[in-house]
């Protein structure tokens, strides 16, 4: 599928909306410099292309009594790894499933839990899928920001 073209608005648009979903198109056309009518039409369009795939609702799971945050790195089995990743997604407390291209460690899995005792229980619903967990370790914090286009970047010699 071609990319269609984006242009300054549409960048704007992008990145507003990954700080803030919930902005109002009012809001959105004062920010950008456009009219409300425009914000409608491009985030339409948008959609329509496959761009702005849904929106979502952030949670601070340790506000919600969730204070353990765990990531586990697994390996399993090339011909099997996305169909082990969808299961391992279906398990309550697991929040994040990464699938990587890679022959070991190819899953990495993210799982929330109230106490020790409720991520031991998810270690031992890893262990019954076809996968071998290879490391398991308590994430003290996670740092993320939404990605900035930015116009008019050129390859370098260096990359």
């Amino acid at each position: 599928m071609a990319t269609p073209p984006f242009d300054e608005t549409d960048r704007q648009l992008l990145d507003l909306l990954q700080e803030n979903a919930r902005y109002k198109a009012t809001s959105l056309a004062e920010e950008i410099g456009v009219s409300d009518n425009t914000v409608h039409n491009r985030m339409a369009r948008l959609e329509e292309d496959g761009i702005i795939t849904g929106y979502t609702t952030a949670i601070d799971y340790h506000s919600t009594g969730l204070r353990l945050f765990f990531h586990f790195t697994c390996t399993t089995r090339i011909s099997e790894r996305s169909a082990v990743a969808k299961e391992t997604l279906a398990l309550p407390q697991v929040v994040e499933v990464t699938e990587l291209m890679t022959g070991q460690e190819n899953l990495h899995i993210k799982a929330v839990g109230a106490e020790d005792a409720d991520i031991t229980h998810v270690a031992e619903q890893l262990d019954d899928l076809a996968l071998e967990i290879n490391d398991e370790n308590l994430i003290r914090a996670e740092y993320t920001r939404p990605f900035k286009y930015v116009c008019g970047l050129e390859p370098t010699d260096d990359h």
